[in-house]
């Protein structure tokens, strides 16, 4: 018995992604043509297809990240099964029995799949955004041009990208999503756009702390705030930030079990998060084979910039 006894079979995973992918009906990934029949098997598993129109063949996993990959789709759900849970990448590369650098692109292509996603849905509702700093800085790069980061090195003033403490602006619709995005600054103009791109114009109401920045919602839906250098905490009329401060105690701990990363990849954890706290009362199994599939509705947005203003 090994650890691949534990894992789901390759027919199982490959009639999911199928259920999946061709939920609409089989179409040609490279002509979008429907006039597809079936043509023999891809691996002994997956099914293969004969295109009319364009004359070329495909399975089921071409145009999707699995298509180049020499791991077994095993292995991706095994792997999407491990980091629903409090698990280093190290842990997945023992676990998984694969080499720490393919642990490592695994993972990270499936945090974009995630990011890619949580695109497509803006709050409502009652919002509460506040913001929180951690300390990034880029971990792994090589061939930096300067010398190593002072431990321990304060700076005053808010954190931004470019000192290596980047603000995460929190978001969370009461009763309804979680959302964090990391940011190069905390000016008015950068949360204006963060807010602008996930919270709906028409959204009930968004509750701040009194940070200058924030004035700048003042025309943006109902904007509200408390006054915490005043001691005030909660106003009358459920105004509060209680609610992000609170998952900010939870964020905190959860990224502590990667030992630092790089700011420059801190957006795909950030969605890594954000998608396990909005998928919590899920079954675990489905909701590893939905982050394993998450790509699939976002095929054409993989040449999206991440941008941090």
């Amino acid at each position: 018995m090994d650890i691949r006894s534990f894992m789901p079979s390759e027919e199982e995973c490959a009639l999911v992604l199928r259920e999946v992918r061709w939920w609409e009906g089989v179409s040609c990934p490279r002509c979008g043509s429907q006039s597809v029949v079936r043509h023999g098997r891809h691996l002994g598993v997956y099914r293969r297809y004969l295109c009319h129109d364009c004359n070329r063949h495909f399975n089921d996993r071409t145009g999707t990240q699995f298509e180049d990959s020499k791991l077994p789709l095993r292995v991706w759900f095994f792997s999407a099964f491990l980091m629903q849970y409090k698990v280093s990448i190290k842990e997945i590369s023992k676990t998984a029995r694969v080499s720490y650098p393919t642990a490592f692109n695994l993972a990270k292509k499936l945090r974009r799949g995630l990011y890619l996603s949580q695109l497509q849905e803006k709050m409502k509702g009652i919002v509460e955004l506040d913001e929180v700093y951690v300390t990034a800085g880029l971990k792994g790069k090589h061939g930096l041009k300067r010398p190593p980061r002072v431990r321990c090195l304060k700076v005053r003033g808010r954190g931004t990208y470019t000192t290596d403490k980047p603000p995460i602006v929190g978001m969370v619709e009461r009763g309804g999503m979680v959302r964090l995005i990391p940011s190069a600054n905390m000016t008015g103009q950068t949360i204006l756009r963060r807010v602008m791109n996930h919270i709906d114009e028409d959204a009930e109401a968004i509750y701040t702390d009194e940070y200058s920045a924030y004035k700048i919602l003042d025309g943006f839906c109902n904007h509200q705030t408390v006054n915490h250098s005043l001691g005030e905490y909660a106003r009358e009329g459920g105004i509060h930030t209680n609610t992000v401060e609170a998952e900010f105690s939870v964020f905190r701990p959860w990224m502590a079990t990667y030992r630092g990363i790089s700011k420059e990849n801190l957006y795909l954890y950030c969605a890594q998060y954000s998608f396990l706290r909005n998928t919590k009362e899920e079954d675990r199994a489905r909701r590893a084979a939905t982050m394993a599939l998450s790509h699939l509705t976002n095929i054409e947005k993989e040449t999206c910039t991440i941008s941090l203003i």
